[in-house]
């Protein structure tokens, strides 16, 4: 039999041992940083998806052939290192970096970017359309990548679509091109997929063929929330490193907390409620086929009480859609046409068009009686404003004699109604690119779903159809001079704003914050006033670094920590660790 001196030396030695090997593994712990947020991925397919989460996944895997200066969105070298235009503008030789590799380790060639512009030209890939309509291209070897445009294009030499790898996306044809989960998690950008739940987390790896170097960040991870406060309330406990979309409530609380940075990143997002235009597949309501009625909803929103009461301040009233994260594109609407909050214009309005509460419910009905202006409101389940701000809807409207049913939708449950024009308003947002086209480009005619089969292959989600906006639009596509464009944009924002179809309730600051001292390089976009993460290129993945000292993310204690807690607690675990052992796997197993 074995003494019971003998076990405690014993058992002191192999747990000396165990903190000697900790140690050792503790120093090679993969880095983790760890995100969190309230919008599920819709899509890994860079052709079809929208939201915002999705892009910020693109933007790690995918990189473009050039990319976006982190200060100023000036364009920098990406794939390739240098380009040359011709003399018309037409023309544009872009000369790869060389030696470029795929995660996979196959190459990255001319023939890969090649495949993908002329692909997404050819069969009008629904994220691509905007930037490749007039654009094909050619390879001049496997180090250079000729551009050919019909027309000059005020974009360019700025080339920032998602180069995809042929040896992956070559297998499917037009058709199966876009249904394709794109799971593969092979890229060019600084971090790869690695394994997604859908509406739980995805998490991407550091690539090492990475062009500017394998990152210092092992793993990112995205952790998705179905509640803005337990959000907060993890990141509080240090169980994720990092916050986007806080709920303005909890943003004020993590201000005054040292152990947090806040960030309230302006680039250009706002929000809207929007009234359906009825050019989709199925019609809203008969009444918001008047513009008259739309203009009266448009008086109806006091836009300064959502962004003090539902933004708590965190936001300024804005008119029209802001289609870049420069200002210059917005227009200035004369005070003789802005729609300003006046419940008693709005009331007038309705009555010279013949809109009567001929019962006395309070609810108007259609000129000569019949069918009431009820109209069907989607709110998102995914936003905490979503709902307080369809509070305030629907009782501005029915003071104005407008009743409202409202049904909650997840974010890909309303893209596909929104999609259908099955709707009648609802309340989401946007955060625009740098050039403003492609935010143009959603509105145009032919943005609006026609397939009944695929309602979500499109973006104009006010179903809405102007033939002048479309011309407009298309002036402004070939404009090189900036001043003459800028003045084009002015007027095709202007006529958007009079239809009534967007009503753009506030700026929409991205509201961010992080835990202090645990990262360093983090990286605001646009310099100064934009948001450290969800940029439009997202610079700070790639860019992070542990704190020297700091704990290696993900929450809970640093490796000093926990060496130091064993090696002090030695005796005592030796003493105590066969009935620890078993109380611990009796806990976990209840």
């Amino acid at each position: 039999m074995i003494g019971p001196v003998r076990v405690a030396v014993t058992l002191l030695l192999v747990v000396l041992g165990a903190v000697s090997l900790t140690a050792g593994a503790e120093a090679k712990k993969p880095v983790s940083f760890t995100v969190a947020l309230q919008q599920d991925i819709d899509s890994m397919n860079p052709l079809v998806g929208v939201n915002v989460s999705s892009y910020e996944v693109w933007n790690l895997q995918y990189a473009t052939l050039t990319d976006k200066a982190a200060k100023d969105f000036s364009t920098i070298p990406g794939l390739a290192e240098s380009w040359k235009g011709s003399k018309d503008g037409l023309t544009w030789t872009y000369t790869l970096r060389p030696n470029l590799k795929w995660s996979d380790g196959k190459p990255l060639t001319s023939d890969d970017i090649v495949f993908t512009i002329n692909r997404a030209h050819k069969e009008e890939w629904l994220n691509y359309s905007s930037t490749l309509q007039n654009i094909t291209a050619s390879a001049k070897g496997p180090l250079q990548v000729v551009i050919h445009s019909t027309v000059r294009d005020p974009k360019l030499p700025t080339m920032d679509v998602y180069i995809l790898p042929k040896h992956i996306w070559a297998k499917f044809d037009k058709d199966a091109i876009t249904k394709y989960a794109a799971l593969d998690g092979v890229g060019s950008g600084p971090f790869t997929l690695q394994h997604l739940e859908k509406g739980q987390f995805w998490r991407m790896q550091a690539n090492p063929n990475y062009w500017n170097g394998r990152p210092a960040i092992d793993t990112v991870v995205f952790r998705r929330f179905n509640n803005a406060d337990a959000m907060v309330a993890a990141l509080t406990r240090g169980e994720i490193d990092a916050a986007h979309d806080v709920p303005s409530g909890g943003f004020k609380r993590l201000e005054n907390d040292k152990r947090f940075v806040t960030i309230q990143g302006e680039q250009g997002g706002f929000d809207e409620l929007a009234v359906n235009g009825g050019a989709g597949l199925k019609k809203p309501h008969p009444a918001l086929l008047d513009l008259r009625v739309r203009q009266a909803i448009a008086d109806a929103i006091d836009k300064r009480t959502i962004i003090d009461k539902v933004y708590r301040g965190l936001g300024s009233p804005i008119d029209t859609i802001s289609p870049s994260a420069s200002p210059e594109w917005i227009p200035e609407i004369p005070a003789s046409e802005r729609q300003t909050f006046d419940l008693a214009k709005a009331n007038g309005i309705l009555d010279a068009a013949g809109y009567k509460d001929t019962n006395g419910d309070g609810i108007r009905e259609m000129p000569g009686g019949g069918r009431p202006l009820v109209l069907r409101y989607g709110v998102r389940s995914t936003s905490d404003v979503a709902a307080p701000i369809a509070d305030y809807v629907s009782g501005w409207l029915r003071k104005i004699g407008i009743g409202v049913t409202r049904k909650t939708y997840s974010d890909s449950e309303l893209t596909v109604v929104i999609g259908k024009g099955d709707y009648d308003l609802f309340q989401w947002g946007w955060t625009p690119f740098v050039d403003p086209d492609p935010m143009l480009s959603y509105f145009t005619c032919g943005q609006v779903s026609q397939d009944p089969k695929d309602p979500t292959n499109y973006y104009n989600d006010a179903n809405w159809c102007d033939h002048t906006y479309d011309k407009l639009y298309g002036e402004q596509k070939v404009e090189l001079d900036h001043a003459k464009r800028v003045q084009i944009v002015h007027e095709m924002l202007t006529r958007f704003y009079k239809a009534a179809v967007y009503n753009v309730l506030a700026s929409s600051p991205d509201l961010q914050a992080y835990r202090a001292g645990r990262f360093t390089g983090w990286i605001r976009q646009p310099a100064n006033i934009g948001p450290v993460l969800f940029s439009n290129t997202s610079p700070t993945y790639a860019n992070l670094r542990p704190s020297t000292g700091g704990a290696g993310g993900g929450g809970g204690l640093g490796t000093g920590g926990i060496v130091g807690i064993a090696v002090g607690a030695a005796v005592l675990l030796a003493l105590a660790a066969f009935w620890a052992l078993r109380r611990r796997t009796s806990y976990e197993r209840e």
